[in-house]
């Protein structure tokens, strides 16, 4: 699994002053997955500083709506993140 990580683009607000979220996009399938297996790029927005992440979505478009609501149960803690990936992998693999 390779997740590659870039800053916001501009027309998406920060959670807070000075704060550097970033949008990530994860590739490939997670460990004790079969090899070969097709698994398609997922997106989330983390900031690190407010140890918030959205939940994990093969739609970048909706991983951003994500993060632009505040009060959406999308929003997570970070460390719930591996919860959800594999929750998202499961999905996909059904």
């Amino acid at each position: 699994m390779l997740q590659i990580a870039t800053p916001l683009p501009a027309d998406i607000p920060l959670c807070a002053t000075g704060h550097r979220p970033q949008l990530v996009e994860t590739r490939g399938a997670p460990r004790g997955r079969i090899a070969g297996a097709i698994v398609p790029s997922h997106y989330h927005i983390e900031c690190c500083q407010c140890r918030l992440a959205t939940v994990p979505h093969i739609s970048r478009a909706v991983a951003e709506l994500r993060w632009t609501q505040p009060d959406n149960p999308n929003r997570i803690p970070l460390h719930h993140l591996p919860a959800a990936r594999a929750a998202v992998h499961a999905v996909i693999a059904a």
